[in-house]
């Protein structure tokens, strides 16, 4: 039985003989730059970072990846991020029992006993020089190896002792089995070693090819080494000692390989095959399948159960394979929807984000978290969108060989059909319907950028374009013949940027167009209009700015890497560039470089609501919620129960849902006297990163430490 009675931000709870009061609290400033730990993924999902390895188990799935990204699966399914504290790549990961293990760059070795909160590992002597590259664990015992023949082993995960492993050479790899330790490297070196990992013996294995990984696979008594490397290298042996070189039926390189009831899968470098007869006949999962086939891809780690593979590789990119008929699989992405075509730009229009990129890519968002693919009229294996932008009224992406697509706001009829029968509904047509306009030219455009009544595209051959409405577009003259790739219209003149340093100043209503010295050869790549400022970037780390488009001054940016897009929010400029480059700065002068939990290239930044986008190589989209939503966390619903189990052990059981929006933290806290104050948190902090705003935390207590009146309270987080 409950009651209950809410007055304003408190709900009041009676359950059974335990009463439950739950107020909310709000946090006074919320405002700050991009923090490294709240960059979360939309696209492509569950995220988007090199999957360098996993492991699977019965209760939890760990994968681990770029610049310090776990992701660990519980019993809901759900990938969840982990905070790590590191920007280092991490490579490999094990369970030593129910403890994770993962290890990577400069030494970095974490364990974990929940999959939530990683803790660094003590080594000794301590090293963080060598990156670990592979990690496996005993019942009894867990060994890491690594560069210069690093060998280091510990008996909790927690700490590890170095151990001689008589080789200079790079190892990359190590598994155990039977009652040995395995290690592969570079150059075909082959190390074993007993369960205590103190001593250890080169092994034979006839190959001086690079081995990337080794697994043991087939059950503790009957299972059998496996180790695959460069060229299609592919060696079993079923002690760790004389080793058989298998025919992998490839010359690509290989990276991981798996087992089950089918037979034995290897992934690689644009590689899945499948053997039933070890070896002997292979079935090309990718170029072989008529239908259902995975895409060309790299693939870094494989797993095996029954009759199902899960594959994951560059870019986060999940394929599941389901037994059909025979032998043969049936493959699909997981999730479905995801895309990883390269995104060339990105804008906010009445609260829609849209991106636009390769195969004719069209995304848009009501909230930077769920992304739509829409549907365009143009061929999506041939078409390329470079860029963005538009009114309130009319969304315009352009791309190569002069492609245009609008898509304007409007409602339209359309027919839903269902068990009723068939039913005529309006939708609005903003973001969601694209028509293409006929080409006025064969040069590829990517600039694009409105304000009322003016509308410009700029793009090969130095061709400039305006036009009133979207719709007709007028050529206009320039001085220049190179790529124009950005333009922006400010409040008293307009400006292009291209390459070799082509820099145009033109007038209020975009008619006439004239030089300005840029001080460069090098390509500027973007120019916005953003706080009455002209913001231009590009190669090597160039950033110009401009409060009128004809003075312009060189800022150091404190990098040489390409820099492609600009954004402003909560007083911070942001840049985004190649290789998972992100700077920000207070004042266009002094800028800092943010760490970002992804190496990819970043292409493009749009920022609205508090919300910081970045998307890019591979259809990443990163989001960032550097304003915080100060709407209280509710509490959605509240049970109660209590059982005894078969030793006479009576516990409580409490599974409360939270709501709120997504992208909140919050802790929650509870005491059982108001008047003292003293609050103690139940959970840790919390995230609200279902896109749904929901969250189900679940308390268990002995029944002797249960209180019979409890208060709570949450908190937002900064």
């Amino acid at each position: 039985m409950r009651a209950a009675l809410e007055t304003g931000n408190r709900a009041w709870l009676k359950v059974c003989c335990t009463m439950t009061l739950l107020v909310t609290c709000n946090l006074e400033t919320l405002a700050g730059e991009a923090r490294p730990d709240r960059w979360r993924w939309s696209n492509p999902l569950p995220h988007g970072n090199n999957v360098m390895d996993m492991n699977i188990s019965t209760d939890v799935a760990v994968q681990v990846g770029d610049a310090g990204t776990i992701h660990v699966q519980h019993s809901d399914g759900r990938w969840s991020p982990v905070i790590t504290g590191s920007d280092h790549y991490i490579r490999s990961t094990a369970m030593l029992n129910d403890r994770i293990v993962v290890t990577g760059e400069s030494g970095l070795i974490l364990w974990s006993d929940d999959g939530v909160d990683f803790q660094p590992s003590e080594l000794s002597p301590a090293n963080d020089a060598d990156w670990f590259e592979g990690v496996c664990a005993s019942t009894v015992r867990a060994v890491a190896v690594g560069d210069d023949g690093a060998i280091y082993t510990s008996t909790n995960g927690v700490q590890w002792s170095v151990a001689t492993s008589g080789t200079s050479e790079w190892l990359r790899g190590v598994a155990f089995g039977g009652s040995s330790f395995v290690a592969v490297g570079e150059n075909g070196t082959i190390l074993k070693a007993s369960m205590s990992a103190a001593a250890w013996s080169v092994s034979a294995s006839g190959t001086i090819e690079h081995l990337n990984r080794v697994r043991y696979l087939g059950g503790s008594s009957s299972g059998a080494f496996y180790a695959v490397g460069n060229n299609g290298t592919l060696l079993k042996s079923s002690t760790g000692s004389a080793w058989t070189s298998l025919p992998s039926g490839s010359t690509n390189d290989l990276y991981d390989v798996a087992l089950n009831n089918s037979g034995l899968l290897v992934v690689g470098d644009q590689e899945i095959r499948l053997s039933s007869d070890e070896g002997v006949s292979w079935s090309d999962q990718i170029f072989g399948l008529s239908s259902n086939a995975p895409p060309a891809w790299t693939y870094l780690s494989a797993y095996g159960k029954g009759n199902a593979w899960m594959v994951a590789g560059r870019s986060g990119l999940l394929m599941e394979g389901a037994l059909s008929s025979g032998n043969n699989y049936s493959w699909t992405a997981s999730p479905s929807d995801s895309s990883h075509a390269w995104l060339w730009d990105m804008t906010e229009l009445n609260g829609i984000r849209v991106a636009v990129g390769d195969l004719a890519t069209i995304q848009t968002s009501l909230d930077g978290i769920l992304w739509a693919r829409e549907a365009v009229p143009v061929p999506g294996t041939n078409t390329v969108l470079l860029g963005v932008g538009g009114t309130t009224n009319i969304i315009i992406a352009v791309g190569n060989e002069g492609n245009l697509l609008v898509s304007e706001a409007g409602l339209s009829e359309i027919a839903v059909t269902n068990a009723a029968g068939t039913t005529n509904i309006s939708v609005e047509t903003f973001g969601v319907i694209w028509t293409n306009l006929p080409p006025f030219t064969t040069a590829s455009l990517q600039g694009i950028d409105a304000r009322d009544a003016l509308f410009v595209t700029c793009g090969g051959n130095g061709e400039l374009y305006t036009s009133p409405n979207g719709t007709n577009w007028n050529l206009r003259a320039t001085p220049v013949t190179s790529f124009l790739s950005s333009v922006a219209i400010g409040s008293a003149s307009c400006v292009a940027v291209g390459a070799n340093g082509t820099l145009l100043k033109g007038t209020a209503d975009g008619s006439s167009w004239i030089s300005v010295a840029s001080g460069t050869t090098e390509w500027i790549y973007r120019v916005r209009w953003l706080e009455n400022q002209f913001v231009a970037v590009g190669e090597n780390g160039r950033i110009l700015t401009s409060p009128n488009g004809a003075t312009w001054t060189t800022r150091t940016s404190g990098t040489t890497k390409w820099l492609t897009d600009v954004a402003f929010l909560d007083g911070q400029w942001y840049v985004t560039g190649y290789q998972g480059t992100l700077l920000t700065s207070s004042d266009l002068v002094a800028w800092t470089m943010l760490p970002i939990p992804s190496g990819k290239s970043l292409f493009t930044a749009n920022a609205y609501d508090g919300q910081l986008l970045l998307a890019g190589v591979e259809g990443v989209i990163l989001r960032n919620q550097v304003v915080v939503d100060t709407t209280p966390v509710q509490l959605l619903d509240y049970s109660y129960s209590s059982a005894t189990d078969t030793n006479g052990v009576s516990s409580t059981y409490e599974v409360i849902l939270f709501g709120g929006q997504p992208d909140q933290f919050f802790s929650f806290n509870s005491c059982t006297n108001l008047t003292d104050g003293s609050w103690t948190n139940v959970n840790g902090i919390l995230e609200l990163y279902d896109s749904s705003g929901t969250l189900y935390a679940i308390r268990t207590r002995d029944a002797t430490n249960t209180p019979l009146t409890e208060f709570y309270c949450t908190e937002l987080v900064q």
